[in-house]
């Protein structure tokens, strides 16, 4: 999932193994987060609902990034990459089929945070 913020590019990465980092286009960001259940557990929530939603996304070749306020899923199948693109208002607000997507990645997120501040301390 990647979301087009005014000040950086957020890419969230989840892998059915496990792995999951948050990369942002300042050059920060959030590795390891596989390393710990919340994670994985949350990880696991956004690929089912991921895979759920797959009839709502469009095979692709290419990987644009999204414009400011827009937000992009790129899903790896065995078969190829799978994608949709929408607006962030209408997914945060529940109005567009993937706003279920969005939130669980925004679950994933925000474990990844939790974790992130447990580092700092």
């Amino acid at each position: 999932m990647e979301i087009g913020y005014p000040e950086a590019l957020a890419t969230l990465v989840s892998l059915a193994d496990g792995t999951t980092s948050l990369y942002l286009g300042h050059g920060g960001g959030i590795i390891g987060g596989g390393d710990h259940e919340n994670v994985r557990r949350a990880t696991r929530a956004f690929l089912a609902v991921a895979e759920a939603h797959r009839e709502s996304l469009i095979p692709t070749e290419s990987f644009p990034f999204p414009n400011i306020g827009r937000v992009t899923f790129y899903v790896l199948t065995f078969d190829g990459t799978l994608t949709a693109d929408a607006d962030q208002n209408d997914l945060g607000e529940g109005k567009h089929k993937l706003s279920e997507l969005f939130h669980a990645g925004h679950d994933v997120i925000g474990e990844l945070r939790l974790i992130n501040e447990q580092r700092a301390r």
